[in-house]
């Protein structure tokens, strides 16, 4: 009796222990790796969708208009920034914050886009994951982002369009704040100067966190102070920066980062975009939703408002840079 329920414990914690230890290093769970990594699809996944004429597909391009005219995947639309971008006037002349939920439900129905569409979210670069962002934060928490982008659509070899659908009207789905704590704004991101229980990322590129590079829409160069630089690139592969790297890769980096699942987690870039692919990747991996945090003024927010404090120049490299 003792030897069966001996046996019977040991089995037990080898199971608890194998699951909780790839739960923790957002490994052997899913696609490439990822504890969550049906958030991704393949570029052979959507093409199946796109051939069995699945009537709740809704694909959307995160491109401009230049991107999107040069060949998108049969059947997109294209989705560009100014489409879920809020007025500056009811952003304290901040640009680039998101559209606010009447907007957000406005430009869904207009991509007749229902509470049961099948939505996958794809761009050449980086704009995917706001998109999938928006969707989360207002409640459609089943997007998908096409790993690797319009490139890997295109090296599959498959057909690509030149002309826009017509678009489909009349979708039901309605926006409503379900996940706030993924968008939060400057009074949060003081608060973390003196605060142990989060860490700030600064997800831009290395030129414009040393203050050598002021893009358009900032107002001044520099950094935030208690900010760690986390080039959005590091999440992504080298030959294709639409792609993500395997789970273990990014562990690895997160490791090296110093990222403490314990605490909450803030990103920002130059207008909440870049930001995103940071926060998508954490989310990729495992890590708590609510302690996931979009700083969506970022840096343009910031360096508008001249009694918030911003550090400029690097003596050396960023650390972080350095890895692979």
């Amino acid at each position: 009796m003792k030897g069966s329920a001996a046996r019977l414990f040991l089995t037990i914690a080898m199971l608890l222990l194998l699951s909780t230890g790839a739960y923790a290093s957002g490994t052997k769970q899913g696609y490439k790796g990822y504890a969550r990594g049906n958030a991704l699809i393949t570029a052979a996944e959507l093409k199946h969708l796109v051939d069995s004429k699945d009537p709740n597909l809704i694909i959307l391009a995160a491109e401009n208009e230049l991107e999107y005219r040069v060949g998108h995947i049969p059947g997109s639309f294209m989705v560009d920034r100014p489409d879920y971008e809020a007025p500056a006037e009811t952003q304290n002349g901040i640009t680039g914050n998101l559209i606010n939920a009447e907007g957000f439900t406005k430009l869904t129905r207009q991509l007749g886009i229902n509470k049961n569409s099948k939505v996958v979210v794809y761009d050449a670069k980086y704009d995917a994951t706001r998109l999938w962002w928006a969707f989360f934060y207002y409640g459609k928490t089943d997007v998908r982002v096409l790993d690797g982008g319009t490139k890997a659509w295109k090296d599959a070899g498959y057909d690509t369009d030149f002309l826009a659908p017509e678009k489909r009207h009349g979708g039901n789905f309605i926006a409503k704040v379900t996940y706030p704590r993924l968008r939060v704004d400057t009074p949060e991101i003081v608060a973390l100067k003196d605060s142990p229980k989060g860490q700030l990322w600064d997800d831009r590129e290395q030129k414009e966190f040393c203050g050598e590079e002021l893009k358009k829409g900032a107002h001044r160069k520099g950094r935030i102070p208690w900010g760690k630089f986390a080039n959005w690139e590091l999440f992504k592969q080298k030959a294709n920066k639409a792609e993500w790297v395997s789970a273990e890769e990014a562990a690895a980096t997160l490791k090296k980062l110093g990222a403490d699942p314990k605490k909450e987690q803030y990103f920002f870039c130059q207008s909440g975009v870049r930001s995103t692919q940071a926060l998508f990747t954490f989310y990729l991996l495992g890590w708590s939703l609510d302690k996931l945090h979009n700083y969506d003024s970022s840096w343009i927010g910031w360096s508008k408002d001249p009694s918030l404090p911003i550090v400029t120049g690097c003596s050396t490299a960023p650390t972080v840079a350095a890895i692979p």
